[in-house]
Protein backbone atom coordinates (compact mmCIF):
# COMPACT_ATOMS: atom_id res chain seq x y z
CA UNK A 1 0.00 0.00 0.00
CA UNK A 2 0.60 3.54 -0.72
CA UNK A 3 1.26 6.48 1.83
CA UNK A 4 -2.55 7.72 0.88
CA UNK A 5 -4.06 4.45 0.65
CA UNK A 6 -3.26 3.96 4.22
CA UNK A 7 -4.44 7.46 5.50
CA UNK A 8 -7.50 6.14 3.43
CA UNK A 9 -7.74 2.80 5.12
CA UNK A 10 -7.39 4.83 8.41
CA UNK A 11 -10.74 6.30 8.18
CA UNK A 12 -12.63 2.81 7.71
CA UNK A 13 -14.49 1.18 10.69
CA UNK A 14 -15.03 -2.58 10.74
CA UNK A 15 -18.92 -1.60 9.83
CA UNK A 16 -19.96 1.58 7.72
CA UNK A 17 -23.04 2.19 5.92
CA UNK A 18 -21.89 3.47 2.21
CA UNK A 19 -24.36 4.35 -1.17
CA UNK A 20 -23.26 1.31 -3.07
CA UNK A 21 -23.19 1.76 -7.11
CA UNK A 22 -24.49 -1.36 -9.58
CA UNK A 23 -25.63 -1.06 -12.86
CA UNK A 24 -28.66 -2.68 -14.40
CA UNK A 25 -28.39 -2.28 -18.20
CA UNK A 26 -28.14 1.33 -18.65
CA UNK A 27 -29.66 3.13 -15.35
CA UNK A 28 -27.35 3.08 -12.12
CA UNK A 29 -28.53 1.72 -9.08
CA UNK A 30 -27.81 3.29 -5.60
CA UNK A 31 -28.54 1.14 -2.65
CA UNK A 32 -27.33 1.79 1.34
CA UNK A 33 -25.30 -1.13 1.85
CA UNK A 34 -23.05 -2.13 5.04
CA UNK A 35 -18.90 -2.20 3.80
CA UNK A 36 -17.19 -4.81 6.31
CA UNK A 37 -13.56 -3.77 6.55
CA UNK A 38 -11.44 -7.24 8.12
CA UNK A 39 -7.89 -6.12 8.09
CA UNK A 40 -7.08 -4.73 4.44
CA UNK A 41 -10.09 -6.99 2.92
CA UNK A 42 -13.72 -5.60 2.17
CA UNK A 43 -16.79 -7.26 2.43
CA UNK A 44 -20.61 -7.14 2.26
CA UNK A 45 -23.26 -9.66 3.18
CA UNK A 46 -26.14 -9.68 0.56
CA UNK A 47 -29.04 -12.23 -0.21
CA UNK A 48 -31.57 -10.95 2.76
CA UNK A 49 -34.27 -9.44 0.61
CA UNK A 50 -34.66 -11.75 -2.51
CA UNK A 51 -32.10 -14.74 -1.94
CA UNK A 52 -30.12 -15.79 -4.28
CA UNK A 53 -32.61 -13.59 -7.03
CA UNK A 54 -31.93 -10.54 -5.38
CA UNK A 55 -31.40 -7.64 -7.86
CA UNK A 56 -28.57 -6.41 -6.78
CA UNK A 57 -26.98 -10.07 -6.67
CA UNK A 58 -28.17 -10.52 -10.51
CA UNK A 59 -26.78 -6.82 -11.09
CA UNK A 60 -23.45 -7.59 -9.61
CA UNK A 61 -23.18 -11.12 -11.65
CA UNK A 62 -23.70 -9.04 -14.70
CA UNK A 63 -21.56 -6.57 -13.83
CA UNK A 64 -19.25 -7.00 -10.88
CA UNK A 65 -17.77 -4.00 -11.06
CA UNK A 66 -18.67 -1.27 -8.46
CA UNK A 67 -18.30 2.04 -6.81
CA UNK A 68 -19.58 3.22 -3.65
CA UNK A 69 -19.05 6.77 -1.74
CA UNK A 70 -18.83 7.40 1.88
CA UNK A 71 -19.00 10.65 3.72
CA UNK A 72 -16.54 11.42 6.32
CA UNK A 73 -17.72 14.28 8.77
CA UNK A 74 -15.63 17.28 9.06
CA UNK A 75 -15.93 20.49 11.36
CA UNK A 76 -16.74 22.59 8.60
CA UNK A 77 -16.27 20.78 5.08
CA UNK A 78 -17.21 17.00 4.84
CA UNK A 79 -14.87 14.49 2.83
CA UNK A 80 -15.50 11.45 1.68
CA UNK A 81 -13.95 7.90 0.00
CA UNK A 82 -14.78 6.93 -3.04
CA UNK A 83 -13.93 3.19 -3.54
CA UNK A 84 -14.04 1.53 -7.06
CA UNK A 85 -13.42 -1.83 -8.21
CA UNK A 86 -14.73 -5.23 -8.76
CA UNK A 87 -16.89 -8.20 -6.42
CA UNK A 88 -16.63 -11.93 -6.36
CA UNK A 89 -18.70 -13.88 -4.46
CA UNK A 90 -16.61 -16.03 -1.36
CA UNK A 91 -17.25 -19.62 -1.52
CA UNK A 92 -14.39 -20.25 1.13
CA UNK A 93 -16.40 -21.53 4.57
CA UNK A 94 -13.70 -20.36 6.94
CA UNK A 95 -14.38 -16.69 5.51
CA UNK A 96 -17.77 -17.01 5.20
CA UNK A 97 -17.75 -18.51 8.99
CA UNK A 98 -14.97 -15.33 9.79
CA UNK A 99 -17.68 -12.93 8.84
CA UNK A 100 -21.07 -14.12 9.79
CA UNK A 101 -19.80 -14.60 13.46
CA UNK A 102 -18.04 -10.98 13.57
CA UNK A 103 -21.20 -9.10 12.24
CA UNK A 104 -23.83 -9.58 15.09
CA UNK A 105 -27.07 -8.77 12.95
CA UNK A 106 -26.08 -11.51 10.48
CA UNK A 107 -27.36 -14.23 12.09
CA UNK A 108 -30.81 -11.58 12.22
CA UNK A 109 -30.98 -12.31 8.45
CA UNK A 110 -29.47 -15.89 7.86
CA UNK A 111 -30.03 -18.80 10.36
CA UNK A 112 -26.94 -20.21 9.67
CA UNK A 113 -23.91 -19.27 7.60
CA UNK A 114 -25.18 -22.37 5.70
CA UNK A 115 -28.49 -20.41 4.85
CA UNK A 116 -28.70 -20.40 0.74
CA UNK A 117 -29.26 -16.96 1.17
CA UNK A 118 -26.28 -15.60 2.60
CA UNK A 119 -24.53 -14.55 0.33
CA UNK A 120 -20.98 -13.11 0.70
CA UNK A 121 -19.30 -10.05 -1.50
CA UNK A 122 -15.48 -9.91 -1.41
CA UNK A 123 -14.40 -5.99 -2.48
CA UNK A 124 -11.40 -5.85 -4.58
CA UNK A 125 -10.43 -2.54 -4.99
CA UNK A 126 -8.29 -0.79 -7.89
CA UNK A 127 -8.55 2.62 -7.47
CA UNK A 128 -9.69 5.14 -4.63
CA UNK A 129 -11.12 9.28 -4.83
CA UNK A 130 -10.62 10.06 -1.71
CA UNK A 131 -10.73 13.94 0.30
CA UNK A 132 -9.82 14.60 3.90
CA UNK A 133 -12.60 16.11 6.27
CA UNK A 134 -12.06 19.93 5.82
CA UNK A 135 -10.07 19.97 2.66
CA UNK A 136 -10.83 21.04 -0.95
CA UNK A 137 -7.99 18.70 -2.65
CA UNK A 138 -9.50 15.80 -4.36
CA UNK A 139 -6.52 12.62 -4.18
CA UNK A 140 -6.97 9.42 -6.21
CA UNK A 141 -4.82 6.32 -4.59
Amino acid sequence: MTGLTDRIYGYFKEQQVVSFATVEGRQPRVRPMTLIRSGDEFYMITGARGGQDANKLRQIRENPRFEYYLTLEGEKVDGFIRGMGETREVEDQGTREKIYNRIGWAASFFLTVDHPDYVLMELRHDGFGFREPDTKEILRA
